[in-house]
C-alpha cells in the first residue's frame, strides 16, 4: 500500500506541476533559480545577487542545481518541487496512519493535500521556497508523532530550523510542533526535551548567519530580508487588499473539497479527549496563525496556502474517517446521498474553479516566458556582454545566457517606498557606467505605450501593485545617452550601446 501510494502521488504531483515544466517558471521561481546559479559561479547572495528571501532557499537551488544542472537549471528546480510536494502527501498520510485511520480516508487526504500543493494557481508550476519548507515540516510532525527522545527532539527542531531558513511562512507550523513534541514528554523531561528541540531549531539558523558573516553578506542580508520585506508590507497598505481578494477567493474554491471535510474532522475530534484531540487543536493553531501573519503581511498570495495543506490535510482525513463511519450506520439510499452529495459538490466546485483559474495563470506566466524566448533569439545575434532587463522578467537572463549588468535580476527592490532611495539608484549608475551592459532589453509592458512597469524611455501609463516608487532618472538618462534602439521583439525594445557592431 505504501509503496503504491508514493506511485500515484508522483504521477499526480508531476502531471499538476508538468505546465510548470512546459511554460517556465514564474516570477519568484526564476529569481531563485537564477541566484542559485550564480552562487555556482561565485556570487554570494544579497551582495552579487539580490533577493529578499531567507537563505535557505538560494543554497537549496544551487546544490539541485550543482546535481541536476545538466538538466537545466530550470529543471533541477522543478525537480525539487516534485520531490517536496510528494513528501509533504506521504507526510499527511503517515501521519493518519499513526492515528490509526483506515486506508481509503488516509489515501484521500493524501492526494487531496498533494493536488493542492501542486495546483497551478497554488504552486505556480514549481519552484517556490513553500513545498521543500512544508515538507520538511511535515516530516518533523511525523517525527512527534510517535514517544520523543532526546535525538529526535533535536531532529524535529533541525528540521523546523531548515524550514524557517527557507520560508517564515512555515515558522507558526514550526513552532507548533516542536511544542507538540514537547508536551508529549514529562514535566521534568520536558524542560531537557525544550532545551534540545531549540538547540535543533537554532542550529541551522546559526549556521546559515555564520556563513553570512564570514562571506559578508549579514549587512546586505538584514538589508533585504527585514528591511525591504517591512517595506513591501508597507506598500501593501493601498494595494494589498484588492489584489489579494480575488485571488484568495479563487484558492478557497480550489481548495474547497479539501476544506469541508477538515471542518468536519476538527468538529469530530475536538469533542473527544486524547493524544487526537491535542494534535487537532495543534492543527488548528498551526492554521489560525498562519492565517494572521498573511494578514500581517497586508496581501495574500495563492502560494501561501501550502503552508496549510499539512493540517488541512491531517484534518480532511479524520473528517473522510467520520464520513465512512456514518455511511457504515446507513441502510438506505437516500441517507447515503444525503452524507455524500456535500463532498462530491465541494469536488466538482474545486476542479471547475481549478481549471479556469489555473489556466488563467499558466496564460499569464506563459506570455512573459514566450516572449523571453522570442527576445532571446534575437539577443543571440547582438554583441557579448552583460545585459540590463529594464522590469521584472529575470527569466530572460537565462535564457539568452546573459549575465545581469548588476546585482538585481528585477527592478521592484529599485522601485519600492520605505526602500529604495536616490543613493540606492545612483550606486546603480555608477555600476553601469564602470561596466556597461552590451544590451538593454525593456520587458515593462506587452507592447510600447501599454500599461506596464515604470517606462524606460518610451513612455506608458503604469500598472502598480504598490511598488512605483520613480527614482529612476538616472538609470533612464544613462540608456538615453550612451545606447540606440536595435529593434521590438514581441513587444519588447531592445537597446544596443552606440557604435557596437550589430549583424
Amino acid at each position: 500500500m505504501a509503496v503504491a501510494l508514493i506511485a500515484v502521488l508522483t504521477l499526480l504531483a508531476a502531471a499538476m506541476l508538468a505546465p510548470g515544466l512546459v511554460v517556465g517558471p514564474s516570477l519568484d521561481a526564476a529569481v531563485f533559480t537564477d541566484v542559485g546559479g550564480r552562487m555556482l559561479h561565485g556570487a554570494t547572495p544579497y551582495l552579487g545577487a539580490w533577493d529578499h528571501k531567507p537563505p535557505g532557499i538560494y543554497l537549496a537551488t544551487a546544490g539541485i542545481q550543482a546535481v541536476l544542472g545538466w538538466l537545466g537549471p530550470w529543471t533541477a528546480a522543478w525537480l525539487l518541487s516534485l520531490v517536496a510536494t510528494v513528501g509533504i502527501g506521504v507526510a499527511v498520510a503517515t501521519v493518519l496512519a499513526r492515528l490509526g485511520l483506515t486506508r481509503w480516508p488516509r489515501a484521500l487526504a493524501a492526494l487531496g493535500a498533494t493536488m493542492v500543493a501542486s495546483h497551478y494557481l497554488v504552486a505556480l508550476g514549481g519552484g517556490l521556497t513553500e513545498p521543500p519548507a512544508t515538507a520538511l515540516v511535515a516530516w518533523a510532525l511525523v517525527l512527534a508523532i510517535r514517544p520523543v527522545g532526546g535525538a529526535r527532539l533535536a531532529a524535529i527542531g533541525g528540521l523546523a530550523g531548515l524550514a524557517t531558513l527557507l520560508s517564515v511562512l512555515l515558522l507558526p507550523g514550526a513552532l507548533i510542533v516542536l511544542a507538540l513534541s514537547v508536551l508529549r514528554r514529562s514535566a521534568r523531561a520536558g524542560v531537557r526535551g525544550a532545551a534540545l528541540a531549540a538547540l535543533g531549531f537554532a542550529a541551522p539558523l546559526v549556521a546559515a548567519g555564520a556563513w553570512l558573516m564570514v562571506t559578508g553578506a549579514m549587512p546586505a542580508a538584514f538589508d533585504a530580508v527585514v528591511t525591504y520585506a517591512a517595506a513591501y508590507r508597507a506598500s501593501s497598505n493601498d494595494y494589498g487588499p484588492a489584489l489579494a481578494g480575488s485571488v484568495a477567493a479563487w484558492t478557497a474554491l480550489v481548495s474547497l473539497f479539501l476544506v469541508a471535510p477538515a471542518l468536519l474532522g476538527a468538529a469530530s475530534a475536538s469533542s473527544h479527549a486524547g493524544p487526537r484531540r491535542v494534535l487537532v487543536l495543534g492543527l488548528g493553531l498551526w492554521i489560525g496563525v498562519s492565517l494572521a501573519s498573511f494578514l500581517f503581511q497586508g496581501r495574500f498570495y495563492a502560494h501561501y496556502a501550502i503552508a496549510l495543506v499539512v493540517p488541512v490535510g491531517i484534518l480532511a482525513g479524520i473528517g473522510f474517517e467520520r464520513v465512512g463511519q456514518s455511511l457504515k450506520r446507513v441502510d438506505r439510499p437516500w441517507q447515503m446521498t444525503v452524507i455524500v452529495l456535500p463532498f462530491v459538490a465541494t469536488f466538482l466546485v474545486s476542479v471547475v474553479a481549478g481549471v479556469v483559474s489555473g489556466a488563467l495563470q499558466v496564460a499569464l506566466v506563459a506570455d512573459g516566458n514566450a516572449r523571453a524566448d522570442a527576445v532571446s533569439a534575437r539577443l543571440r545575434e547582438l554583441p557579448a556582454g552583460t545585459m540590463l532587463v529594464w522590469g521584472n522578467q529575470p527569466l530572460l537572463y537565462s535564457v539568452a545566457d546573459r549575465a545581469p549588468a548588476t546585482r538585481y535580476s528585477y527592478l521592484y527592490p529599485l522601485t519600492t517606498r520605505h526602500y529604495s532611495t536616490d543613493a540606492q539608484i545612483d550606486e546603480v549608475a555608477r555600476a553601469l557606467a564602470d561596466h556597461p551592459p552590451a544590451i538593454v532589453v525593456d520587458v515593462g509592458s506587452a507592447a510600447p505605450g501599454l500599461a506596464g512597469f515604470l517606462p524606460l524611455l518610451i513612455p506608458r501609463p503604469i500598472a502598480t501593485d504598490g511598488r512605483d516608487l520613480d527614482l529612476l532618472d538616472p538609470l533612464r538618462a544613462f540608456v538615453a545617452d550612451r545606447y540606440e534602439l536595435d529593434s521590438i521583439v514581441s513587444g519588447w525594445p531592445i537597446y544596443v550601446l552606440r557604435h557596437a557592431p550589430v549583424p
